[in-house]
């Protein structure tokens, strides 16, 4: 089914504007690019599949080249008593581990390998630690299309091989994810192999993929449906696409007449991999930093490719940024699975850290809406399972004392 082309393209540094094209920079300046679409309504199809219900605000010309798993309408949770603890009430958890495989990367692989087909590119490559590789790995399997992927070094076991299982051709890039030179070096790479054999880069950073990762605003938009605007956005930031990408989902939506204010936006990263927050915190603009010590997987970057628009986002929306030691977010790990039954990877219960924090600061009053991204399942990484269960063991037990369990009590 086709529809009429309602998008063009704006860079976000300089006033180029241009139709759309098979771009992923600005050709003028090379700074990332924009896009906006024709008008400020957005109509909720709901004879369309998965995220493609908002297709008049997704950047796809014929709808014949959508591809879906059922990404998408994610479950937005009231805390059951986390929030009544830390006397914040009105907490909620957007559940994107909900996603057909595990986070919500699936939104903007859905997009993405759809922009491949429409564009008629041969296969995809992309950079990855484990949640997108997966996503994209997967869409690309529903649609019959090769693809390539470079992880990091240090790379979470139960990720890759939810990755190999879709097929791709992966390696492993020395340094990558620890060394903003090496990150750099490998963005470039790529740009130029999918150039020389007109494949499509699918990096999940607006820097790389704006296509792809308009998905990502289709958080918002559930949000803002689910909930009305919330208060605060509490988002994990590594390379910094997809806090960008939520806010312009809120502002779009607020243009479009959903909701009457903005949420303020919060970017969340792990101490020892905070060059977004080292900014934030010295008024600057965005840094890479030497190294990464952190070992919470998926938001590990140095050198985040959209650091700078979550610097104006948060700027835009009043917002702020906040780190967070590895330990704090695996004891949030820890009282999401056995205080909310809400099974998540540390790169998503960092969010509840952050609030924690927040909270415990007075930086949060306690009248406030909150809503924490939770963004994918805990079954991602193997080695926080485990720790999380540390210590504990299984007792064995003979059939016939079962019901010594009463405590002595009759049937």
């Amino acid at each position: 089914m086709s529809k009429q082309i309602m998008f063009s393209l704006s860079c976000t540094t300089c006033d180029w504007q241009g139709a759309d094209a098979d771009l992923n920079a600005c050709p003028r300046c090379g700074a990332t690019i924009d896009l906006h679409y024709a008008t400020t309504a957005i109509v909720p199809d709901d004879r369309q599949p998965g995220i493609w219900r908002y297709a008049d605000h997704l950047p796809l010309a014929d709808l014949q080249y959508a591809v879906s798993l059922g990404e998408g309408n994610t479950p937005l949770l009231r805390a059951a008593r986390i929030g009544d603890g830390i006397a914040l009430p009105e907490l909620y958890f957007k559940i994107e581990g909900a996603n057909p495989t595990g986070s919500y990367k699936d939104r903007i692989a859905a997009v993405g390998i759809a922009r491949l087909q429409a564009l008629g590119k041969r296969a995809w490559a992309a950079t990855s630690s484990g949640n997108a590789g997966a996503a994209i790995a997967a869409y690309a399997a529903r649609a019959g299309v090769p693809g390539y992927l470079f992880t990091v070094e240090k790379y979470a076991k139960a990720k890759v091989a939810q990755i190999l299982a879709y097929g791709p051709q992966a390696w492993a890039v020395e340094r990558l994810g620890y060394d903003p030179a090496v990150e750099e070096a490998t963005w470039a790479n790529i740009r130029h192999l999918c150039a020389a054999n007109q494949w499509l880069m699918l990096v999940t950073a607006r820097a790389f993929s704006p296509h792809a990762m308009e998905g990502a605003k289709t958080i918002a938009y559930e949000v803002c449906q689910q909930m009305g605007a919330p208060d605060v956005v509490y988002v994990p930031v590594g390379g910094g696409g997809l806090l960008s990408a939520s806010w312009k989902g809120f502002v779009e939506a607020k243009a479009a007449g959903w909701i009457e204010r903005l949420p303020r936006m919060v970017a969340i990263q792990a101490q020892g991999c905070d060059a977004i927050t080292q900014a934030w915190q010295a008024g600057r603009p965005l840094q890479p930093i030497p190294g990464c010590s952190s070992a919470i997987s998926g938001i590990q970057l140095t050198a985040p490719p959209d650091g700078d628009l979550v610097l104006r986002a948060l700027r835009e929306s009043a917002g702020w940024a906040l780190s967070v030691p590895d330990e704090a977010t695996y004891q949030a790990q820890a009282a999401l699975a056995s205080q909310e039954g809400l099974f998540v990877e540390p790169a998503a219960a960092i969010t509840l850290a952050a609030v924690r924090a927040d909270r415990a600061s007075g930086r949060l009053q306690g009248h406030e809406r909150v809503a924490c991204w939770l963004t994918g399942s805990g079954f991602k990484d193997a080695t926080a399972v485990q720790r999380m269960s540390e210590g504990r063991t299984i007792a064995p037990m003979r059939a016939a004392d079962i019901l010594s369990l009463l405590g002595g009590q009759s049937s």
